[in-house]
C-alpha cells in the first residue's frame, strides 16, 4: 500500500491559539483513528511555537488521506493555511519509535 506525506501549515507566524483551543479535540481523533497513520509530528518555528503538522499515512489513495484530513479538528477549526497531500517513499529511516505515553481523555493527563 501507497504512504502519503501530509503537510500542514499553520497560518503565519503560528497559530498556537487555534492549536491550544483544538489540541484535545485533535488528540482524540488522531489516536481513535490512527490506523493509517505510520508517522506524525509537529513542526516547530525558531522560537519553538508548533507552526505545522507532518503525518505520513499508509493508504490506497490520496483521496482517502484527504477524507480523513477533512475530518481532523485542526483542519476544520482553519489551524492551517496550507495543506499539501503527495505521494511519499522513504528512503532511509534512523528514527527511532516514539509514541505519546499518556491518553489526555484516559488519564486526565496532557500527552506530550
Amino acid at each position: 500500500m501507497p504512504l502519503f506525506a501530509a503537510i500542514g501549515l499553520d497560518h503565519p507566524p503560528h497559530a498556537m491559539d487555534r492549536r491550544d483551543a483544538n489540541r484535545d479535540a485533535h488528540r482524540a481523533y488522531v489516536w481513535d483513528n490512527d490506523a493509517s497513520i505510520r508517522f506524525v509530528g509537529v513542526m516547530l518555528d525558531d522560537d519553538d511555537n508548533q507552526c505545522g503538522s507532518f503525518y505520513i499515512f499508509e493508504a490506497d489513495s490520496a483521496d482517502d488521506v484527504h477524507a480523513w484530513l477533512d475530518k481532523e479538528p485542526f483542519v476544520q477549526s482553519g489551524v492551517y493555511k496550507d495543506l499539501v497531500v503527495r505521494r511519499f517513499m522513504t528512503g532511509k529511516n534512523l528514527i527511532p519509535e516514539h509514541d505519546w505515553t499518556i491518553r489526555a481523555d484516559k488519564t486526565g493527563e496532557q500527552c506530550s
